[in-house]
Formats: structure tokens, C-alpha cells, sequence
């Protein structure tokens, strides 16, 4: 489906966005309804996904031990928590959360952009960020191991992988999940 809105484009102030709708049934997430703004004079391009089922909430453990493991099959939902202990990292639903499917080394792709941002916001956090993508290095070539978590209240995530440990979440940890940004907390280990 596809209705031209009169609305302004965010970028160019012409009146030319399109509003698309069309609802999806994507494996591993259910039915979606996806939308999409495009300005038909600039090009600007937004698009967002909206689940439209709930199924049991879940958390998923994967212990990254060596490079083939950075190919299993990673699904996050914008109701979905990731974690990475070893370098502190989170990276939890907010009101800006996309949903995306990528594998291990693309969520260690993800953190390894925003430690780059990083370094130049914080000059004086350096040293410490330089080691958490020396970590992250080590992580990927297989010298150093790491846990990637996966929490979703809503059950619309998972990992794929015959390593992945798969688990009703509890109640007090549902509680425990935040709506929130990326957060890497430099200096933890």
C-alpha cells in the first residue's frame, strides 16, 4: 500500500514524502508491519518495523570460543538486549531500537563503530578504548573468548547456532531490562 502524505520532509521542506505500509511475515520475528517514508525530491529514506506478535520471553547465551563461531545467525528485535560482558557493552531498546539481522562478528562490527565515535568524542578515554578494541580484535581472531547475550522480553530475537544456550527469561530479570540507548561502560572487564 503506498499514500502520498502531506508532510514535510525533515531534509528538503518539500511537500513530496510517500508513506508506505506493507505487513511482512519474517521468520524468527513473526508478523511485522513494515513502514516507510521516502521523499520523492531528496531521496530521504526512513524505515521502521513494528512487531505485531509477542511470544515467550527468552534469553539465548553464546560463547564466542573461536572464528567460526562469528557466523552464527544473530535476530534482534527493537524489543531486544544485547550484552557482551567481557567489554562492558550493551546495547539495549530505546525509542530510536532497529530491528536487524546480521551474525556475531556484524554485532561486534557494531561496537567496534561506536568505540571509534568514541575516540574522538573522549580523547581523554583513549587508552581505555583502545584496549576494548584490542579486546574485540582478540574476540574475533579467536585468542580470547566472550559471551554474547541476548535477552527480549517479547520473544521476537534469537541466535542461531547449535552452540546457543536457549532459556525462558524469569520475571525479576524481565524487570531488570531497560528501554535505553548503547551504553559501553569503558574500563569494566
Amino acid at each position: 500500500m503506498e499514500t502520498v502524505i502531506d508532510a514535510v520532509c525533515p531534509i528538503c521542506n518539500k511537500k513530496t514524502l510517500i508513506y508506505r505500509v506493507e505487513e511482512l511475515d519474517i521468520p524468527h520475528f513473526g508478523r511485522c508491519l513494515q513502514t516507510t517514508l521516502i521523499c520523492k525530491s531528496c531521496g530521504f529514506r526512513h524505515a521502521d518495523i513494528m512487531m505485531l506478535e509477542v511470544h515467550e520471553p527468552v534469553h539465548y547465551e553464546l560463547k564466542i570460543e573461536n572464528e567460526n563461531d562469528l557466523y552464527a545467525k544473530v535476530i534482534r528485535s527493537t524489543s531486544g538486549t544485547i550484552t557482551i560482558p567481557e567489554i562492558g557493552a550493551k546495547l539495549e531498546p530505546g525509542p530510536l531500537s532497529e530491528a536487524f539481522i546480521t551474525n556475531v562478528e556484524g554485532v561486534l562490527n557494531r561496537f567496534v563503530d561506536i568505540l571509534v565515535q568514541l575516540l574522538h568524542t573522549y580523547p581523554s578515554k583513549r587508552e581505555e578504548i583502545l584496549k576494548l578494541l584490542r579486546k574485540i580484535g582478540h574476540i574475533r581472531h579467536g585468542k580470547e573468548s566472550a559471551t554474547l547475550i541476548l535477552d527480549d522480553p517479547l520473544g521476537n530475537s534469537a541466535i542461531l547456532s547449535e552452540k546457543v544456550q536457549r532459556r525462558k527469561l524469569t520475571e525479576e530479570e524481565i524487570k531488570n531490562l531497560k528501554l535505553g540507548e548503547f551504553t559501553i561502560e569503558i574500563g569494566k572487564k
